[in-house]
């Protein structure tokens, strides 16, 4: 079966500063859209609108993103539960159709009770992805357009829904995350992209086979997103000049101003312990967990750190692993966007097209 074609995909940041700067920067909602088109401008292919239980709201976000940029796609971030599946696929079919077919859905389960109790929802991991099932396929059923359905499931009900606007192209692109044993199975199910966090090539490779695995079974092939945050400079000695830079920074400012990140009880632990186990089964020199384990898994980032040509081989060994959407940013929004959209990203899509 001929191998997907690779997207790059940045992340749009409300804030000029990233993690070592060192003082916290405000939001900033011209940066929204500076940002973005710095990512255009730089050749990327989608942005990552996120979403958290203290951030603006991203579909508000990717409205403003969509109108600041002419061809950058979007994956939007989105937690089932909050607002009913009916008026979101509304949402997502209106994004859509004004940003002229570039809307994605990124579904985000929560993987911590700490964050969705923040918004006052109280149900299980378990329940949370079984009610992220259902919402998806209220969500394709809506884009499908058609008669308005009536439907009863085990977490929502309602009579006549429609929607006189449905997506460009028929659908809109829906993302998906999680390792769970229910997160593979309902992923592999409804995904178009499975979403995996950062790890070593090995443990990367591990999760696609999983879901490859899952898919199957409903004669799917989805495509797979990773990400990693990239430490990039003119060597490889350069660059891991800059990684310690960067880790003497967040320590500096975690003493000044308290931890980084976010509380995240458990899953912050396990995101930890991952980096450690990254760390022992990476046969990747360029691999660098140091900000996640400084931070205990508050902040969950990995690295690769090197000179544009290291990194390029480095991605190419996660592309070998069945990654097709590399999402990559940097820690200088601007610079490292740029340097990463024209020095990497051309050998990366020219190597791993060919495969």
């Amino acid at each position: 079966m001929p191998r997907h074609p690779i997207e790059v995909v940045g992340l749009v940041s409300p804030y000029r500063g990233s993690e070592a700067s060192p003082e916290p920067t405000p939001y900033d909602p011209a940066f929204v859209a500076e940002c973005a088109r710095a990512y255009e401008a730089a050749g990327y292919d989608r942005v990552l609108i996120g979403q958290n239980a203290k951030s603006a709201d991203s579909l508000v976000t990717a409205t403003f993103v969509a109108a600041a940029t002419q061809q950058l796609k979007l994956m939007v971030a989105h937690r089932p539960g909050f607002i009913a599946p009916t008026m979101a696929a509304r949402a997502f079919a209106t994004l859509d159709q004004f940003s002229g077919g570039r809307a994605g859905v990124h579904v985000i389960t929560a993987f911590s009770d700490i964050e969705t109790r923040c918004d006052g929802d109280y149900r299980s991991k378990e329940e949370r992805y079984h009610r992220s099932r259902e919402y998806v396929q209220i969500l394709r059923h809506m884009w499908a357009g058609g008669q308005p359905f009536d439907h009863e499931g085990d977490w929502y009900r309602f009579e006549q829904a429609g929607s006189e606007v449905i997506p460009v192209n028929g659908s809109v692109p829906v993302f998906w995350a999680g390792t769970s044993e229910l997160g593979i199975r309902y992923g592999a199910e409804l995904a178009d992209v499975y979403a995996l966090g950062p790890g070593s090539a090995a443990q990367v490779a591990q999760l696609v086979g999983k879901v490859k695995s899952q898919a199957a079974i409903h004669g799917r092939d989805p495509r797979f997103s990773m990400s990693m945050r990239l430490v990039v400079a003119d060597s490889d000695d350069a660059a891991w000049d800059r990684a310690r830079g960067l880790l003497r920074a967040v320590e500096a400012r975690q003493t000044s101003h308290g931890s980084l990140g976010r509380d995240l009880g458990k899953a912050a632990q396990d995101a930890a312990e991952r980096a450690v186990e990254a760390d022992d089964a990476a046969a990747d020199p360029c691999l660098w967990t140091g900000l996640t384990r400084a931070t205990q898994g508050r902040l969950q980032v990995m690295c690769l750190v090197g000179a544009p040509d290291t990194l390029v081989r480095a991605l190419m060994r996660y592309r070998e692993a069945g990654i097709d959407n590399f999402l990559v940013t940097g820690f200088d929004w601007l610079a490292d966007t740029h340097r990463i959209g024209t020095e990497i990203s051309p050998d990366l899509r020219r190597l791993a097209n060919a495969i």
